[in-house]
């Protein structure tokens, strides 16, 4: 009989381990959800503020403080977005260059080319 109560009380404890970890991991879940929901109402506090500044408004030395990390931030989005739109818009060819620049391809052509030496295309 010793055996089979030992096997009872196996069985018991990984019945009792088992629900632990399915109750700590509803709980891990909850604490996620409602850490999720503070950093929502902390956010919405801070847009509260920026928009009171943004509006005119003069805070405490501490938060204006604050406030100049945001600026700093929006200036430099401005300029990355900024660099993006460089990026994106075509080079124009220099007209004194003596060349200039399949439409098709991109590839640098002699002035007087008739076709793309790189795709064949005719030139325009």
């Amino acid at each position: 009989m010793a055996f089979l109560d030992k096997i009872n009380d196996f069985a018991k404890t990984a019945t009792e381990k088992t629900n632990n970890a399915i109750e700590t991991t509803k709980l891990s879940a909850k604490i996620d959800s409602e850490q999720r929901t503070l950093n929502d109402i902390i956010r919405k506090i801070g847009e509260y503020y920026v928009a009171r500044i943004d509006a005119g408004e003069t805070l405490d030395e501490e938060v204006m403080a604050i406030y100049e990390g945001v600026l700093a931030s929006r200036n430099k989005i401005t300029e990355m977005r900024a660099e993006i739109e460089s990026l994106k818009a075509p080079k124009a060819p220099a007209e004194d260059s003596g060349s200039k620049f399949c439409p098709y391809c991109g590839k640098e052509l002699d002035v007087t080319a008739k076709f793309c030496l790189n795709c064949g295309k005719q030139q325009p």
